[in-house]
């Protein structure tokens, strides 16, 4: 009962306590890049499915569908969002907690923010919470590798960490902090199936539009003092017996409050499945730092971490499938929002004729490797030239951080799709400002969809 109870001590005190500068900071270019995800992904199915879902089911006008000024329930909303903030594969991940984070903790963050009109020293306080709470809830389940269970840590550690941030942000009681984990354990769902779904759409569900749902419910019906069982995590039959594989309860609270995950979250440089980074980035290396056309190529391998190599081996989704980014990447010399999610492409007679020159090869080797998700890639030119790069340290990863210049250039060249100098103003206001939740709502409203 003490690892509980201190862990929900902890969530019911954790807008009281200060964050250093850097996770402050750390922290808004998470809610930066989350807003860039959930309004560039209203452009894509999950995104234009949630919103047009949300709108049907409405509610309570507590919290906008960002993108448009249309406000439905908190509950509505942090799905709809959550839907969009996964819809095109650019939202930031946690290697360690094996999950997407901002795509779940940030929609849901906003949507209480919101329906409580809160400010943005508080905002930043729960989104780093739910980092910290949804890490350590997938890691204390002792998985050893991402194939070793049918539960998906993908959906776990999202709704554990979205539930905190809800919890805190509606200053529940001590007391309704253990309602909170106890209703959470009983929402807490998803099957790795996941990474079969040809759409995305099912994806985003598990990822962060259902966890977003789930964790806003959780939280409203503590407030509500839904009673709960005491000992929904460790005791008779509860969390840690249903989902671990080898539980270690005491890493729920290792350090819980001097080490800040968000300080050790991924942020994506390209809009592209998190294991094939590392490919685009070493396309990127072998096109500046050698003099070659795509039409030279004879041949390309690509090493691939055995433990990822079914995520991203040949998908039918362009901005998961390694060898159609690859190709793309070659082909245009860029790699932004249009060349990762234009499906016209996925069927390009260049494209395809390339991409049948790519050999996929999973390594054993590299999926024990660390840091996590490199690959390597040689290129065999048409006069027998030989092409090699090793990505060992991925863009925008703990070991090779972007920087505040690098956050704002992928905001501005994913936002570019918008046409609007909007987007620069909302950039600055997230990254340098306080502020309030509803000038952050208003700057997100790009009128995506007919107006209320």
């Amino acid at each position: 009962m003490k690892i509980q109870e201190d862990l929900t001590k902890y969530i019911s005190s954790a807008l009281s306590n200060n964050l250093p500068e850097k996770t402050q900071t750390k922290t808004r270019f998470h809610l930066l890049d989350a807003i860039v995800s959930i309004l560039t992904g209203r452009l894509l199915p999950p995104g234009q499915k949630g919103f047009n879902f949300s709108k049907k089911q409405g509610g309570v006008e507590e919290a906008t569908l960002l993108g448009n000024n249309l406000k439905v329930s908190a509950i509505n909303a942090g799905f709809s969002n959550g839907m969009a903030a996964h819809a095109n594969e650019t939202d930031d991940s946690h290697t360690k907690g094996r999950f997407h984070p901002g795509c779940a903790i940030i929609p849901t963050t906003l949507a209480i923010a919101e329906k409580e009109n809160l400010a943005s020293d508080e905002i930043i306080k729960g989104i780093a919470l739910g980092y910290d709470i949804g890490v350590r809830f997938t890691t204390s389940l002792g998985y050893k590798t991402p194939k070793t269970s049918i539960f998906a840590t993908h959906s776990i550690g999202p709704i554990f960490g979205s539930a905190a941030s809800a919890g805190a942000l509606l200053k529940l009681t001590h007391e309704q902090c253990n309602y909170l984990i106890s209703y959470t354990v009983q929402q807490a769902s998803g099957l790795a199936c996941w990474n079969r779904d040809p759409d995305h759409i099912e994806k985003a569900f598990v990822f962060s539009g259902m966890t977003s749902r789930n964790a806003i419910y959780s939280a409203l019906l503590a407030r509500e003092n839904f009673t709960s069982v005491r000992d929904p995590i460790l005791g008779e039959r509860g969390f840690h017996e249903g989902f671990a594989h080898n539980a270690k309860p005491e890493l729920l609270n290792e350090k819980l409050g001097e080490n800040f995950e968000i300080d050790n979250a991924s942020l994506k440089k390209w809009s592209v499945g998190s294991p094939i980074q590392s490919m685009m980035d070493a396309i990127e290396y072998l096109l500046q730092n050698n003099d070659f056309s795509y039409k030279d190529i004879k041949e390309l391998t690509v090493e691939i971490p055995a433990d990822r190599f079914h995520i991203v081996n040949d998908r039918e989704i362009p901005s998961i499938s390694a060898q159609h980014l690859i190709a793309v990447h070659l082909i245009k010399k860029t790699m932004g929002y249009e060349e990762a999610h234009d499906e016209k492409l996925f069927n390009n007679p260049e494209v395809v004729s390339l991409r049948k020159k790519i050999k996929s090869i999973s390594s054993e080797e590299l999926a024990i490797a660390r840091p996590e998700r490199q690959s390597k890639i040689t290129i065999i030119l048409n006069n027998d030239k030989k092409l090699f790069y090793h990505a060992k340290s991925v863009r925008g990863t703990p070991d090779n951080p972007m920087e505040e210049k690098d956050i704002i250039a992928k905001s501005k060249r994913l936002f570019s799709v918008f046409k609007t100098s909007q987007t620069d103003d909302l950039i600055e206001l997230i990254l340098h400002k306080d502020f309030k939740i509803n000038e952050l709502v208003k700057l997100c409203d790009l009128n995506l969809y007919e107006s209320n």
